[in-house]
This record gives structure tokens, C-alpha cells and sequence, in this order.
């Protein structure tokens, strides 16, 4: 139950349930991946993914119909085939993953897309264009990126592999948004049987949830004002901003953890 938290526990875990609501209505996501380490640097893995996966898909139940009439259908489907995919991998192997090993994969990958689009930028000293047509389909691409988020989503909320699949495409801010809300919705709702199962989710740890969802309302709503109101060109500059503080987090954090071991 609550008591048998910490009061400093349930503070950053409020932060975070707050810091990735916002995230997700205005990014899609994006630097929501800084929350599920934060809140396991004061407990673990483990105790993270047991209080923050019920309030994610509560997020996701709301945001997802909130932005249903932006969402590309035939571009969400094969995405989230293969994630789906990717959590089910994940769910065999979870209890044999070091998630430091895989903080510091996801964090370099995170770093060198967004430097990459910034060294590009100075380059050519303009927008950087799209690179990819979004009717095409690169299958290897598509399954290997897509089943990746999956499989790195059950333990940080991994989220380097779609942006790397997705940002090429230089879809509007709300398209973009919208897809990535649907497909965590699709995946996250595939977790809730397998973390019931192996033992994740409780109902202690629910209890612990809804009481940090009346958090996520203001979250939301500020996300989804930004995202409304950003143009398309400084939306991908802030997220690539966002990928540079995010990979640098997340393998710093990594080693800090593994030197604290």
C-alpha cells in the first residue's frame, strides 16, 4: 500500500507521472523515457514499471482519443504489428536484461540522431527536407525500428528506435504526435495481461498509481497546447534538442548506476 513508499518516492514518481503526461500530449512521448530511470534511482526497475505502466495507459487511453482524427491508420497498423511483436520478446527475456546496458544503447541512439540533424543542419545552413516518402514501406526498416520500441518500451519507455523511423518522414506535429500516442496506446495495452502475470503489476502497486493520476490532467493540458501552437520546423528542432538531453541523460545515469553497484 502507500505506506510502504517512501514520501521522497511518491514525490518523484508524481513528477514524473506529470512530466511524461506532458511529454506525450505535446511530443508524443519523446523525453518521457527520462522518467521511468528517475523513478528507479530511488527504488529499481521493477518497483518503476509497477506504478508508472497503469498511469501510462491511462494517459494513453485519454491522448488517444484525443488525437484520433490525426492518425495515419495505414502507417500505425504495421508499426504497432511489430512492436507488439517486440513486447512479447521483451516479456520472455525481462528477467535476464541488464537495463544499464540497455539505457547506455538507447542513449547513445538517442545522441547521434539528434547531433546528426543538427551537424546536417549547420551544413546546409536550411531546413533539413524529408528524406522519406511516408507512403513507402521499408519493411526491414519499419519491422526492425518498430519491434525495437517495442521490446525497449518494457523496461524505459525506450523511444530512440521510432524517433528514428519516424522524424525522416517530417510529418506535421500533429500527425507525428498522434501516431506515436497510438502506437504506445496499442503496445502499453498488449503489457497489462503480461505484467499481471509475471508479477509487475499488483494491486498494491495500483493503489499507488491512482493516487498519482489526479497529477496528469495539468500535464496534458499544457502539452497539448504547445503542440497546437508550435510550427512544424521549430517542433523538430526542439525534439531533436530533446533527443540530445535525453541520450546524454540516460548513459550517464546508466554508468552512475552501474558505479553505484
Amino acid at each position: 500500500m502507500i505506506g510502504d513508499y517512501s514520501i521522497v518516492f511518491l514525490g518523484v514518481a508524481g513528477f514524473a507521472v506529470f512530466f511524461v503526461a506532458l511529454a506525450k500530449a505535446g511530443f508524443g512521448g519523446m523525453i518521457a523515457s527520462l522518467a521511468m530511470p528517475l523513478v528507479a534511482a530511488f527504488s529499481d526497475i521493477t518497483t518503476a514499471i509497477s506504478v508508472l505502466l497503469p498511469t501510462y495507459i491511462v494517459m494513453d487511453i485519454i491522448l488517444a482519443w484525443v488525437y484520433r482524427k490525426s492518425v495515419p491508420y495505414a502507417m500505425l497498423w504495421p508499426m504497432a504489428a511489430a512492436g507488439i511483436v517486440g513486447v512479447f520478446i521483451a516479456a520472455v527475456v525481462f528477467r535476464y536484461i541488464d537495463t544499464n546496458y540497455l539505457a547506455i544503447f538507447l542513449g547513445v541512439m538517442s545522441f547521434v540522431i539528434g547531433v546528426k540533424f543538427f551537424i546536417i543542419r549547420a551544413l546546409q545552413k536550411s531546413e533539413v527536407e524529408a528524406i522519406v516518402d511516408p507512403s513507402a514501406r521499408n519493411w526491414p526498416r519499419l519491422i526492425g525500428l518498430n519491434g525495437a520500441t517495442g521490446f525497449t518500451s518494457f523496461f524505459l519507455m525506450g523511444e530512440a528506435p521510432i524517433q528514428m523511423f519516424l522524424l525522416p518522414f517530417r510529418l506535421a506535429p500533429q500527425v507525428y504526435v498522434s501516431l506515436l500516442i497510438w502506437y504506445f496506446f496499442l503496445i502499453n495495452i498488449v503489457k497489462v495481461p503480461i505484467a499481471f502475470g509475471i508479477g509487475l503489476v499488483t494491486i498494491d502497486s495500483l493503489w499507488v498509481s491512482a493516487c498519482l493520476l489526479p497529477i496528469m490532467p495539468l500535464g496534458m493540458f499544457i502539452g497539448k497546447r504547445i503542440n497546437k501552437r508550435i510550427p512544424k520546423d521549430p517542433f523538430y528542432v526542439i525534439i531533436h534538442v530533446l533527443l540530445v538531453i535525453l541520450g546524454g541523460y540516460l548513459v550517464v545515469n546508466a554508468f552512475a548506476q552501474m558505479g553505484a553497484a
